[in-house]
């Protein structure tokens, strides 16, 4: 394994053990086996290694997203499988999360974490925006601003997915009743946007399966 490799791996194990704030660079250097010049030749701080760590969670999302690019569904399975590629991929994470909770646990996290929700939005809109356009040519959409479009489906998946969160921790039926709604409207404005009348985008049945799924797992 590369040097550059070792320290992000090492860091990542520091971190989801100790915290940030109590992980030294000395720390990560030792784990590591490198040097301190190895070190910061590839790095100037633990907060670069920190933001590695973030880009290798992000790269796994942007390789569901090829493999829906790369597909030979149609466009309309497409955006569907957006939303299943996403929750998929939390599902998955699952088992990970109280380390990635320690993880981005420290004082002024709100930087990163920030940096994480514009990261997802930006690759997120480019890929609905890459369908919408899709469809256009093929004639089954005549969206007229696909890349409005595409952030406004966009953001409204992120409080979806948000929202998912007070069900999963919560057996509160107003909760349920309320995150349902949601995903109704979040449903409706997908199809209404593309003028589709037969319910053909799916957001419901994912989301609540991804509930379900998760809180078997916790």
């Amino acid at each position: 394994m590369e040097l550059k490799d070792r320290i992000i791996n090492s860091a990542h194990e520091l971190f989801s053990e100790k915290g940030y704030d109590k992980t030294t660079v000395a720390d990560i250097i030792k784990k590591a086996d490198s040097s301190k010049g190895g070190f910061y030749h590839h790095f100037r701080s633990k907060d670069e290694v920190l933001e590695a760590i973030t880009l290798g969670y992000m790269q796994e999302l942007l390789e569901y997203y090829d493999e829906i690019l790369l597909s030979d569904s149609s466009v309309i399975d497409a955006i569907n499988d957006v939303f299943i590629k996403i929750t998929r991929y939390k599902v998955d994470q699952v088992e990970e999360w109280p380390k990635m909770t320690k993880l981005y646990s420290f004082s002024g996290n709100h930087i990163i974490i920030k940096k994480i929700a514009d990261d997802f939005e930006k690759v997120t809109t480019k890929l609905y925006e890459q369908l919408i356009l899709k469809g256009n040519e093929g004639e089954v959409f005549e969206v007229q601003y696909p890349k409005i479009l595409a952030g406004l489906w966009t953001r409204e998946l992120m409080q979806v997915l948000d929202r998912s969160r007070a069900c999963i921790f919560s057996d509160e039926v107003t909760v349920l009743e309320e995150y349902e709604e949601l995903l109704d409207f979040s449903e409706k404005l997908f199809n209404d946007t593309l003028g589709l009348k037969n319910n053909e985008i799916r957001i419901k049945d994912p989301a609540l399966d991804y509930v379900r799924s998760v809180r078997k797992q916790l």
